[in-house]
């Protein structure tokens, strides 16, 4: 199985204001996605918290958002783990409660070399579904090197994806196509390089920016030949892109966004965390306004 080309959503885990899970937020999120024209999500990611859920809420969780789903999106499931054993065993137990995919980052500490690669190898091997390699230098402090993900993917079963957030991604992506076809290979980093990427041979975006929409349309208006529109949609979205992804903020930022939007209930994160100051949630409320003043495609105000 393959991923459908577009946009994969990267799920917030929603919480309650006591940073319980939200599971009624899950099933909304769902809906919001499927609206937004998504393909899918990824859940348990970076921007998901996964570090800070139980094994039972990881469980919950993924329960939650595959019935919600109900097969209208492909979900995908972070399992990364310092050990391979138990990355595996986090794979079977997603895609047996009908995850369509598993995405595995290296094991922090871990260099491209032959023992990552036997890491990726095991956990491919026989697997029920879609693996994504996750090539994120910021969350696992591993590099890996063109070569070293060409190499890996002669290896990995066919339709396998990589997910490029190393920057500069849209140059390390048509690096990547120009050296290999084996991968399906979709951009993130909250879009801030999706029309870069999209021109390097991305099959489309796996990032959480809170405004789906708006990339599911960059993307296309790309697919259709009419780049002109999709630079011009990308150019109107990239700075609120930009003031979303900010390190250390971006979780918080990109809840609270969702929380406007209606997606979710709350935007609590998970303590200790950053929140948002008064400054910051002013100027995003200034994008916001920004972005409502554009003139919509008809022409209108």
């Amino acid at each position: 199985m393959t991923l459908r080309p577009g946009v994969h959503n990267v799920a917030a885990t929603p919480f309650l204001p006591d940073e319980s899970l939200d599971e009624a937020s899950l099933r909304s999120l769902v809906e919001y996605c499927v609206a937004s024209g998504c393909e899918g999500m990824l859940i348990l990611g970076v921007l998901g918290e996964a570090d800070r859920l139980s094994d039972e809420e990881r469980e919950r969780t993924i329960a939650g958002f595959v019935a919600a789903s109900s097969g209208r999106l492909q979900i995908t499931v972070g399992i990364t783990h310092q050990s391979t054993v138990v990355t595996r065993c986090r794979a079977d137990a997603a895609l047996a409660m009908g995850a369509d995919a598993v995405m595995v980052s290296p094991p922090v500490g871990s260099n491209a070399g032959p023992a990552l690669r036997e890491h990726f190898l095991r956990i491919a091997d026989g697997l029920a579904g879609t693996l994504v390699v996750q090539d994120h230098p910021a969350s696992s402090g591993v590099k890996m090197p063109t070569a070293f993900l060409a190499e890996l993917g002669a290896a990995l079963p066919a339709g396998s994806v990589v997910k490029l957030e190393e920057p500069p991604t849209a140059a390390k992506m048509a690096a990547l196509r120009a050296t290999t076809d084996a991968f399906q290979l979709f951009g993130g980093l909250g879009g801030v390089s999706l029309l870069h990427e999209l021109d390097a041979g991305a099959d489309g975006t796996m990032t959480g920016f809170a405004l789906p929409d708006a990339l599911a349309r960059i993307v296309a208006a790309h697919r259709a030949g009419d780049r002109a529109e999709a630079r011009r949609l990308y150019a109107d979205y990239l700075p609120l892109m930009v003031f979303e992804a900010q390190p250390g903020a971006g979780v918080a930022l990109r809840k609270e966004l969702l929380r406007r939007r209606g997606a979710i209930a709350c935007a609590a994160v998970r303590q200790p965390a950053p929140k948002p100051d008064a400054f910051s949630l002013a100027a995003l409320s200034g994008l916001l306004a920004d972005l409502e003043m554009l003139p919509t495609p008809g022409g209108g105000a």
